[in-house]
């Protein structure tokens, strides 16, 4: 990943993808059928806040928090470690056994996540 963005955060380039990923693949959402609320940490404390929403419309990345009902699962995970994730370096599964990725709500939707991480040279 690039250089951290106006919030200092590894993982602002990374929602930056992501929404472009939304926008370039409307059909993610039939998909998903999902929002998930992203709490960014940095030493501990919340640094960043990004809503994913791929349940109405074409769905839609926005910063803060879910703004429009609630999310159906909260996501809280450090900065380095979101990064990691993303670029396959570490296994969510590890961190959340490890207690480095934490997880509200519906769990079984995270599943659904890696098609936002993978396979960006088929889509």
């Amino acid at each position: 990943m690039s250089s951290p963005g106006k919030s200092g955060l590894k993982s602002e380039v990374l929602f930056t993808e992501i929404s472009k990923r939304v926008a370039d693949h409307p059909d993610l959402v039939k998909k998903v059928k999902g929002i998930f609320e992203w709490n960014v940490t940095k030493g501990g404390k919340t640094a960043g806040q990004w809503t994913v929403d791929l349940k109405r419309g074409a769905g839609s990345v926005s910063v803060g928090p879910c703004k429009r009902g609630k999310p159906d699962c909260i996501i809280t995970v450090d900065d380095d470690d979101l990064v990691s994730i993303a670029s396959g370096k570490s296994n969510p599964q590890q961190l959340f056994m490890k207690g480095k990725l934490k997880v509200k709500g519906n769990i079984m939707l995270t599943t659904k996540l890696a098609q936002l991480f993978k396979d960006r040279a088929k889509m």
